[in-house]
């Protein structure tokens, strides 16, 4: 009998497979496939994502994967909520970024596009700081709406935010950066975003911070404005803790006016570039 009991033993923690479904640890004790495996947990889908990717119903779940089950017009349980709006990310890349901080220093054309695709990509600190209100001029390439015409920016970009991603912690500060005080708002984040429209802001910044933050890395951007070619956007780097993102060439003035797709496109550099940053440890 007693054999018998450890024949069954070991065949059961063979056969015993951990896997995690919608971010919650689960165990099975026989090889399924997607549907079958939705359906022994009564979880109705229409996608099936495995390790970040969509996947077919008959895939066999193997050892240690990380698998979502996502109703298509159905807003999942809260338990599962948070997991499922990273889960094309990775576990991996989830946490990381989860127990990242960055500032947002100016949330205007760059600043609120670098805020959002950060947002989307679930950092989990992210402070704003500006000083300014939302104006109908702002709307052609900010991500702000007509009805939050007259807020004050950063907290209009955290309503924004948390629209989001509900789980990110958004802190503001409805300050005017200068020498007196950058040092103090800026200081204890991995990286600082550099995203003023006036140059002489910018440049105090970077001297600032790259001299006296040497652990926190910058991110800046410098010449934008126009319709001009987006393949002349590139990065250079300023020593080991900064970069700048831009043409260096187009900054506004008259007949070069701001656009939305420009603006974007070099703040969504600067996001791609913090996430190149906080993830540098991952193979």
């Amino acid at each position: 009998m007693k054999s018998l009991l450890t024949l069954f033993f070991f065949k059961y923690i063979l056969l015993s497979m951990k896997l995690f479904v919608n971010g919650v640890e689960t165990s099975i004790d026989k090889p399924l496939n997607l549907l079958q495996l939705s359906k022994l947990l009564n979880m109705e889908a229409d996608i099936f994502i495995v390790n970040s990717f969509p996947n077919d119903t008959s895939y066999i779940v193997k050892e240690n994967d990380n698998i979502s089950f996502i109703k298509k017009g159905t807003l999942p349980k809260k338990e599962h909520l948070e997991y499922l709006l990273n889960c094309r990310q990775g576990i991996t890349i989830t946490d990381v970024l989860k127990n990242s901080k960055v500032v947002i220093c100016g949330c205007g054309g760059l600043g609120s596009n670098v805020a959002v695709s950060l947002a989307r990509s679930g950092i989990g600190y992210i402070k704003l700081i500006d000083f300014d209100v939302v104006e109908p001029s702002n709307i052609n390439r900010q991500c702000y709406f007509i009805n939050q015409i007259g807020e004050y920016k950063t907290n209009a970009l955290k309503n924004i935010i948390t629209e989001i991603n509900p789980y990110i912690n958004v802190d503001v500060s409805n300050v005017l950066l200068d020498e007196s005080n950058i040092i103090d708002e800026v200081s204890g984040f991995q990286v600082i975003l550099e995203c003023f429209d006036n140059v002489k802001s910018k440049l105090m910044l970077i001297e600032k911070c790259t001299a006296m933050l040497p652990s926190s890395f910058i991110i800046g951007a410098s010449g934008v404005a126009g319709y001009f070619d987006t393949d002349i956007i590139k990065i250079k780097k300023l020593g080991a803790n900064a970069l700048i993102v831009g043409d260096f060439e187009n900054e506004a003035g008259e007949n070069t006016p701001l656009m939305a797709p420009r603006v974007a496109a070099a703040a969504a550099i600067q996001a791609n570039e913090t996430l190149k940053y906080l993830l540098k440890d991952i193979k």
